[in-house]
């Protein structure tokens, strides 16, 4: 299904890379019209484990200027304790790099506090053994598994207004551009971020869905490991998936709480101005 509805999304042109791909070039195509400008925003999976000659496109093919990486410190800690960790994209010549944990203290604790007293005493138990994974599966089989990813999306929308205000203060900026968006997958805080910024450049819902859901095809070539992955942490093969209707509950929760993404925007500090330099710095027709 996945296949046949994203089949005109462009698939990742690079070997250790996945799920990257041009947000401008891939909404002209699904619109039908040009609509953003080519060749300035894109998004994708963890590139830790970029080889060489993917390292060297990113500058030379795409210009790339600005990595915002949305993952948090846990992530970063578990990726530097693999068994092949490659941090060398972090220090790629003419790259700037901004590190911004969308579900940051504020998710976090929303989350905490969703737990049942018996849960929380759980969890400061394995806080103060120093038992990470033990903590963090605390949370995910009692809270997150229940809620599901559409739900956890909208808690990062009820909670992570600094580090939303943070990505847009970027996207604001003309110099910064070509910029790349990505967490682990590139798939939901990513993606929740490319659906804020189609939304304030007016795409159409459809287009904004389908490259929404492009993401389950892209991270074919993973699955099997990222599914490990999160039952490892007590999190269901649902997880590894794009929920059908997530847009739209989005959409319905803006509407209804914000009155839309311009009010949402407005009341996380992302003011008139500097929405309007993102749709500049975006959409086609203007100079960014």
């Amino acid at each position: 299904m996945a296949e046949a509805i994203t089949a005109s999304v462009p698939t990742t042109p690079f070997t250790t890379i996945l799920n990257f791909r041009d947000v401008g070039k891939t909404v002209n195509q699904l619109a039908g019209s040009p609509i953003l400008q080519e060749g300035r925003l894109y998004r994708s999976a963890r590139p830790d484990r970029a080889i060489a000659n993917d390292q060297v496109a990113l500058t030379t093919t795409y210009s790339i200027r600005t990595i915002v990486d949305l993952r948090s410190k846990s992530e970063h800690l578990a990726q530097a304790q693999t068994s092949t960790p490659d941090p060398s994209y972090l220090s790629i010549p003419g790259i700037n790099y901004e590190l911004i944990s969308l579900n940051g203290s504020a998710f976090e604790r929303a989350l905490i506090w969703k737990l049942p007293w018996s849960g929380i005493a759980r969890l400061l138990y394995h806080a103060g053994t120093f038992n990470r994974p033990a903590a963090i599966r605390t949370l995910t089989t009692t809270v997150m598994a229940p809620q599901g990813l559409t739900a956890l999306g909208l808690t990062t929308l009820t909670t992570s207004h600094s580090e939303i205000l943070a990505v847009f203060t970027l996207l604001s900026l003309p110099a910064n551009y070509p910029l790349l968006v990505h967490c682990t997958q590139g798939k939901d805080r990513t993606g929740l971020v490319i659906l804020l910024v189609l939304l304030l450049c007016s795409v159409p819902v459809g287009a904004i869905d389908k490259d929404y859901r492009a993401s389950e095809r892209e991270l074919v070539p993973e699955l099997e490991a990222r599914l490990e992955e999160l039952r490892a942490i007590g999190l269901g093969d649902d997880f590894a998936a794009c929920p059908r209707g997530f847009v739209e509950a989005v959409l319905w929760w803006l509407a209804d709480r914000w009155g839309g993404v311009e009010g949402y925007l407005e009341g996380v500090g992302v003011g008139r101005e500097m929405r309007e330099m993102v749709r500049v710095n975006l959409l086609v027709g203007n100079s960014g």
